[in-house]
Protein backbone atom coordinates (compact mmCIF):
# COMPACT_ATOMS: atom_id res chain seq x y z
CA UNK A 1 0.00 0.00 0.00
CA UNK A 2 0.80 3.63 0.73
CA UNK A 3 3.24 3.39 3.80
CA UNK A 4 4.93 0.37 2.09
CA UNK A 5 5.68 2.72 -0.92
CA UNK A 6 6.70 5.40 1.21
CA UNK A 7 9.38 2.97 3.08
CA UNK A 8 10.64 2.05 0.28
CA UNK A 9 11.31 5.21 -1.11
CA UNK A 10 12.65 6.46 2.40
CA UNK A 11 14.99 3.40 2.28
CA UNK A 12 16.17 4.05 -1.79
CA UNK A 13 16.97 7.67 -0.77
CA UNK A 14 19.14 6.70 1.89
CA UNK A 15 20.70 3.69 0.00
CA UNK A 16 21.55 6.34 -2.91
CA UNK A 17 23.30 8.55 0.15
CA UNK A 18 25.38 5.98 0.90
CA UNK A 19 26.65 5.29 -2.24
CA UNK A 20 27.47 9.05 -3.36
CA UNK A 21 29.39 9.36 0.32
CA UNK A 22 30.72 6.35 -0.20
CA UNK A 23 32.62 6.87 -3.63
CA UNK A 24 33.14 10.90 -3.48
CA UNK A 25 35.05 9.74 0.35
CA UNK A 26 35.39 6.49 1.52
CA UNK A 27 36.80 7.87 4.93
CA UNK A 28 33.41 9.98 5.43
CA UNK A 29 31.61 6.78 6.76
CA UNK A 30 34.20 5.25 9.16
CA UNK A 31 32.75 7.84 11.38
CA UNK A 32 29.02 6.90 11.37
CA UNK A 33 28.59 4.89 14.39
CA UNK A 34 26.93 1.62 14.36
CA UNK A 35 24.29 0.38 16.68
CA UNK A 36 26.95 -1.46 18.56
CA UNK A 37 29.28 1.25 18.86
CA UNK A 38 26.49 4.24 19.40
CA UNK A 39 25.22 2.27 22.20
CA UNK A 40 29.21 1.21 23.60
CA UNK A 41 29.58 5.03 23.55
CA UNK A 42 26.65 6.31 25.78
CA UNK A 43 28.50 3.86 28.66
CA UNK A 44 31.14 5.90 30.56
CA UNK A 45 34.19 3.94 32.19
CA UNK A 46 34.63 2.72 35.12
CA UNK A 47 37.14 4.89 37.52
CA UNK A 48 38.69 1.76 38.66
CA UNK A 49 40.46 -0.07 36.13
CA UNK A 50 39.70 -3.89 36.45
CA UNK A 51 42.70 -5.83 37.49
CA UNK A 52 43.79 -8.64 35.48
CA UNK A 53 46.46 -10.60 36.87
CA UNK A 54 47.51 -12.30 33.70
CA UNK A 55 48.14 -9.03 31.96
CA UNK A 56 50.40 -7.59 34.63
CA UNK A 57 52.14 -10.65 34.34
CA UNK A 58 52.32 -10.52 30.51
CA UNK A 59 53.66 -7.07 31.09
CA UNK A 60 56.50 -7.43 33.58
CA UNK A 61 59.63 -8.36 31.38
CA UNK A 62 58.88 -5.41 28.94
CA UNK A 63 56.04 -3.62 26.80
CA UNK A 64 53.81 -6.23 25.83
CA UNK A 65 53.46 -7.14 21.75
CA UNK A 66 54.82 -4.30 19.21
CA UNK A 67 51.54 -2.99 17.54
CA UNK A 68 51.67 -4.64 13.84
CA UNK A 69 53.29 -3.08 10.95
CA UNK A 70 51.89 -1.66 7.88
CA UNK A 71 52.23 -4.86 5.98
CA UNK A 72 51.72 -7.00 8.49
CA UNK A 73 47.99 -5.41 8.55
CA UNK A 74 47.63 -5.19 4.92
CA UNK A 75 48.56 -8.98 4.56
CA UNK A 76 45.42 -9.78 6.93
CA UNK A 77 42.82 -7.65 5.16
CA UNK A 78 40.93 -10.19 2.69
CA UNK A 79 40.68 -9.30 -0.97
CA UNK A 80 37.98 -10.00 -3.97
CA UNK A 81 40.69 -11.55 -6.48
CA UNK A 82 39.92 -13.91 -8.43
CA UNK A 83 41.70 -17.34 -7.89
CA UNK A 84 45.34 -17.40 -8.99
CA UNK A 85 45.10 -19.66 -12.10
CA UNK A 86 42.45 -17.24 -13.22
CA UNK A 87 44.69 -14.25 -13.27
CA UNK A 88 46.47 -14.35 -16.30
CA UNK A 89 43.50 -15.07 -18.24
CA UNK A 90 40.61 -12.87 -16.37
CA UNK A 91 39.05 -9.83 -18.76
CA UNK A 92 39.91 -6.49 -15.77
CA UNK A 93 37.80 -4.97 -13.78
CA UNK A 94 37.99 -1.69 -15.42
CA UNK A 95 36.38 -2.48 -19.02
CA UNK A 96 39.49 -1.83 -21.19
CA UNK A 97 38.36 -4.98 -23.10
CA UNK A 98 42.15 -6.30 -22.10
CA UNK A 99 42.97 -8.84 -19.49
CA UNK A 100 43.98 -8.17 -15.98
CA UNK A 101 47.27 -9.03 -16.96
CA UNK A 102 47.79 -6.71 -19.86
CA UNK A 103 45.82 -4.15 -18.02
CA UNK A 104 45.70 -3.07 -14.21
CA UNK A 105 47.80 -6.04 -12.51
CA UNK A 106 51.36 -4.50 -13.74
CA UNK A 107 49.97 -0.98 -12.33
CA UNK A 108 48.92 -3.04 -8.72
CA UNK A 109 52.67 -4.89 -8.39
CA UNK A 110 54.24 -1.86 -9.08
CA UNK A 111 55.58 -3.68 -12.69
CA UNK A 112 54.73 0.27 -13.73
CA UNK A 113 53.71 3.08 -13.12
CA UNK A 114 50.43 5.68 -14.06
CA UNK A 115 51.59 7.50 -16.91
CA UNK A 116 48.44 8.83 -17.67
CA UNK A 117 45.19 9.71 -15.83
CA UNK A 118 43.37 6.96 -17.43
CA UNK A 119 45.65 4.46 -15.91
CA UNK A 120 45.06 6.02 -12.50
CA UNK A 121 41.39 5.62 -13.34
CA UNK A 122 41.23 2.02 -14.28
CA UNK A 123 43.70 1.08 -12.33
CA UNK A 124 41.65 2.25 -8.58
CA UNK A 125 38.18 0.96 -9.88
CA UNK A 126 40.13 -2.03 -10.50
CA UNK A 127 41.48 -1.83 -6.82
CA UNK A 128 37.97 -1.21 -5.25
CA UNK A 129 36.25 -3.79 -7.28
CA UNK A 130 39.20 -6.67 -6.13
CA UNK A 131 39.73 -4.80 -2.55
CA UNK A 132 43.20 -3.74 -2.90
CA UNK A 133 43.64 -1.51 0.16
CA UNK A 134 47.35 -0.45 -0.05
CA UNK A 135 47.38 0.24 -4.01
CA UNK A 136 44.38 2.76 -3.07
CA UNK A 137 46.12 4.22 -0.24
CA UNK A 138 49.39 4.41 -2.99
CA UNK A 139 47.50 5.91 -5.51
CA UNK A 140 46.04 8.57 -3.46
CA UNK A 141 48.17 12.50 -3.62
CA UNK A 142 48.61 13.92 -0.87
CA UNK A 143 46.79 16.53 -1.49
CA UNK A 144 43.37 14.10 -1.33
CA UNK A 145 41.45 15.14 1.80
CA UNK A 146 41.28 11.31 2.25
CA UNK A 147 45.08 11.44 2.49
CA UNK A 148 46.14 10.47 6.01
CA UNK A 149 50.15 10.18 6.96
CA UNK A 150 49.37 7.96 9.44
CA UNK A 151 49.02 4.65 7.31
CA UNK A 152 47.75 2.28 9.63
CA UNK A 153 44.91 4.47 11.01
CA UNK A 154 44.17 4.77 7.09
CA UNK A 155 44.22 1.45 6.39
CA UNK A 156 41.91 0.35 9.13
CA UNK A 157 39.47 2.78 8.40
CA UNK A 158 39.41 1.55 4.80
CA UNK A 159 39.16 -2.05 5.45
CA UNK A 160 36.40 -1.03 7.94
CA UNK A 161 34.51 1.20 5.90
CA UNK A 162 35.59 2.31 2.57
CA UNK A 163 35.79 -0.67 0.45
CA UNK A 164 32.30 -0.76 -1.06
CA UNK A 165 31.56 -4.19 0.66
CA UNK A 166 28.28 -3.90 0.29
CA UNK A 167 28.32 -3.51 -3.68
CA UNK A 168 29.33 -4.98 -6.72
CA UNK A 169 31.25 -3.09 -9.48
CA UNK A 170 29.21 -3.91 -12.84
CA UNK A 171 30.65 -1.22 -15.42
CA UNK A 172 33.22 1.68 -15.31
CA UNK A 173 32.68 4.72 -18.34
CA UNK A 174 34.90 7.73 -19.51
CA UNK A 175 33.41 10.29 -20.68
CA UNK A 176 35.50 13.28 -20.93
CA UNK A 177 39.36 13.57 -20.63
CA UNK A 178 41.22 16.99 -20.71
CA UNK A 179 43.38 16.00 -23.16
CA UNK A 180 41.21 16.32 -25.54
CA UNK A 181 39.89 19.84 -24.40
CA UNK A 182 42.94 21.21 -22.83
CA UNK A 183 41.07 21.61 -19.36
CA UNK A 184 44.45 20.77 -17.50
CA UNK A 185 48.04 22.76 -16.51
CA UNK A 186 49.47 23.31 -13.40
CA UNK A 187 48.09 23.21 -9.75
CA UNK A 188 49.20 26.08 -7.25
CA UNK A 189 52.08 24.15 -6.59
CA UNK A 190 52.98 24.41 -10.10
CA UNK A 191 52.35 20.50 -10.46
CA UNK A 192 50.83 19.42 -13.72
CA UNK A 193 46.98 18.64 -13.28
CA UNK A 194 44.40 17.03 -15.45
CA UNK A 195 40.53 15.99 -14.74
CA UNK A 196 38.79 12.96 -16.36
CA UNK A 197 34.65 12.76 -16.15
CA UNK A 198 33.66 9.31 -15.97
CA UNK A 199 30.19 6.60 -14.88
CA UNK A 200 30.36 4.12 -12.43
CA UNK A 201 27.63 2.03 -12.34
CA UNK A 202 27.32 0.08 -8.79
CA UNK A 203 24.64 -2.74 -8.04
CA UNK A 204 23.54 -3.38 -4.16
CA UNK A 205 24.71 -7.17 -3.10
CA UNK A 206 21.86 -9.58 -2.29
CA UNK A 207 23.82 -11.19 0.51
CA UNK A 208 24.05 -8.14 2.26
CA UNK A 209 20.97 -7.91 5.09
CA UNK A 210 21.12 -4.28 5.44
CA UNK A 211 20.28 -3.79 1.60
CA UNK A 212 17.46 -6.29 1.50
CA UNK A 213 15.24 -3.85 0.11
CA UNK A 214 16.92 -2.58 -3.01
CA UNK A 215 19.40 -5.64 -3.18
CA UNK A 216 20.37 -5.73 -7.08
CA UNK A 217 19.14 -2.83 -8.29
CA UNK A 218 21.70 -0.49 -9.60
CA UNK A 219 23.05 3.21 -9.39
CA UNK A 220 25.36 5.30 -11.38
CA UNK A 221 27.49 7.66 -10.03
CA UNK A 222 29.15 10.45 -12.26
CA UNK A 223 32.24 11.73 -11.54
CA UNK A 224 34.54 14.54 -12.67
CA UNK A 225 38.24 13.61 -11.41
CA UNK A 226 40.99 15.66 -10.56
CA UNK A 227 44.60 14.24 -10.95
CA UNK A 228 48.00 15.70 -10.20
CA UNK A 229 51.61 14.75 -11.61
CA UNK A 230 53.88 14.19 -9.67
CA UNK A 231 57.56 13.51 -10.44
CA UNK A 232 56.46 11.45 -13.45
CA UNK A 233 53.77 9.97 -11.83
CA UNK A 234 49.54 11.16 -11.75
CA UNK A 235 48.02 10.23 -8.72
CA UNK A 236 44.01 11.22 -7.72
CA UNK A 237 43.43 14.34 -6.15
CA UNK A 238 39.81 14.86 -5.72
CA UNK A 239 36.36 14.58 -7.12
CA UNK A 240 32.98 15.98 -7.74
CA UNK A 241 30.41 13.33 -7.83
CA UNK A 242 26.72 13.60 -8.68
CA UNK A 243 24.51 10.27 -8.54
CA UNK A 244 21.61 9.53 -10.88
CA UNK A 245 19.28 8.90 -7.79
CA UNK A 246 19.46 12.24 -6.13
CA UNK A 247 18.69 15.21 -8.08
CA UNK A 248 21.03 18.32 -7.76
CA UNK A 249 23.64 16.68 -5.08
CA UNK A 250 27.55 17.42 -5.69
CA UNK A 251 30.59 16.77 -3.13
CA UNK A 252 33.26 18.28 -3.79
Amino acid sequence: GTCRSQNMLRSLYFTSLLFILQFTSPLLLSNLPTPISAFAASKKPSSKPKSNPKSRASTTKGFGAPPPTLDDLLSSFPNRLPPQHDLDIISCPCRSGLTYKECCRPLHSLERECTSKVDVLRSRYSAFSYRLIEYVMRSTHPTCRDYREDKVAWAKDLNKGGMFDSFEFVDLTIIDDDDENNEGGEDEDGEEKGYVTFKVTLRAREDKPMYATVAGQETVITEKSKFIKEKGVWKYASGEVQSDRLENVKLN
